[in-house]
């Protein structure tokens, strides 16, 4: 993979005024009254994006995902702090930033709502001077990939949630940009959907080197499509490495499903932390040494057992643990 930066951010700062209502307080007129408070949705980010990495950006609602994308695209300026994407200060120069990236908001469409995707795709054309053989290619080739082939002419109010996302994503890459950030760009939509969208991102970093930041719930986007995370609490940056170190934060272990026809003199909590125990069937969290323990594995061939797995731990129960762990460590609880 090329070693070339191709998005640096170095200690970014933002702040917010926001207002609360004084309603149900003890003052006059209290509901007219506001207060207001400051909300650090940022607080002295750094990282580095390389050319063609695939980098999902993590955290819960509010740790700063959103606001971390407006300010690389320019739509938001920092209180502090540098970000060059692609050589360009984004805030500074948008103008000739939004030539080269492409950006996907998962809650915001611009698609016309009454005309046509393809419409959109053709003003996309004119706007970006993408010249109309190279314009026709890429539209086959997406249309084939994402299946809009019955879609795209269609009018956008008729298309599902699913069709819509993609004919947005379509919308924003067809100028081929070096970069694109995504921000929620499978909330909603149905599996095909998601399975054709992280199939035409592996598809383009493989062909192209085109590198994405994902801001993402979707733990399947995260497994699929990436192996770095970054991950923001409160603003700040608590991870920043592969994903797959993320588990072995927590021990090896590996997680057993096992399933009884009867539970009776069974007693699988005494090999590790039971996590889900309905009626007849026991989910468990195991460590690596008692995998061979020999009451472990006489339990697993009892009559009393009718079926069993043994897997490595779910990557959303590891994440789990890590906000759990980083929760703990804000409350100075170890």
């Amino acid at each position: 993979m090329n070693n070339e930066i191709v998005l640096e951010v170095k200690n970014i700062k933002k702040q917010y005024k926001t207002y609360h209502s004084r309603f149900g307080e003890d003052i006059p007129l209290a509901a007219l009254r506001r207060k207001y408070v400051i909300k650090k949705a940022l607080r002295g980010v750094s990282f580095n994006v390389k050319r063609g990495e695939i980098v999902a950006l993590l955290g819960q609602n509010g740790s700063g995902k959103s606001t971390m994308i407006k300010l690389l695209t320019g739509i938001l300026h920092p209180d502090s702090g540098d970000a060059k994407v692609l050589g360009f200060v984004p805030w500074k120069q948008r103008m000739q930033l939004a030539e080269r990236i492409g950006v996907v908001l998962g809650a915001h469409n611009q698609l016309w709502w009454n005309l046509p995707a393809i419409d959109t795709f053709n003003y996309m054309r004119h706007l970006y001077q993408v010249p109309e053989k190279e314009f026709n290619e890429r539209l086959d080739y997406f249309v084939d990939v994402l299946d809009l082939k019955d879609v795209y002419r269609r009018q956008v109010r008729q298309l599902s949630l699913g069709e819509r996302m993609k004919c947005n994503f379509v919308a924003s890459i067809l100028h081929m940009p070096e970069l694109v950030f995504l921000d929620e760009p499978t909330i909603g939509v149905d599996l095909p959907s998601s399975f054709a969208l992280r199939d035409a991102l592996l598809e383009l970093r493989k062909k192209h080197k085109t590198t994405f930041l994902i801001a993402t719930h979707i733990i399947d986007d995260v497994k699929i499509l990436s192996e770095r995370a970054v991950i923001l609490d409160q603003g700040k940056v608590v991870y920043d490495g592969p994903k797959s170190k993320i588990g072995r934060m927590f021990g090896n272990t590996k997680q057993v499903e096992i399933y009884f026809n009867s539970m009776n003199g069974m007693k699988p909590e005494q090999f590790g932390t039971v996590l889900e125990k309905k009626h007849l069937f026991v989910r468990m969290e195991i460590p690596n040494r008692e995998i061979t323990n020999k009451a472990f594995t006489k339990m697993l061939s009892s009559e009393n057992v009718l079926d069993y797995n043994i897997a490595e731990p779910d990557f959303s129960y590891v994440l789990h643990k890590f906000y759990a762990k980083v929760r703990r460590e804000r409350r100075g609880v170890k």
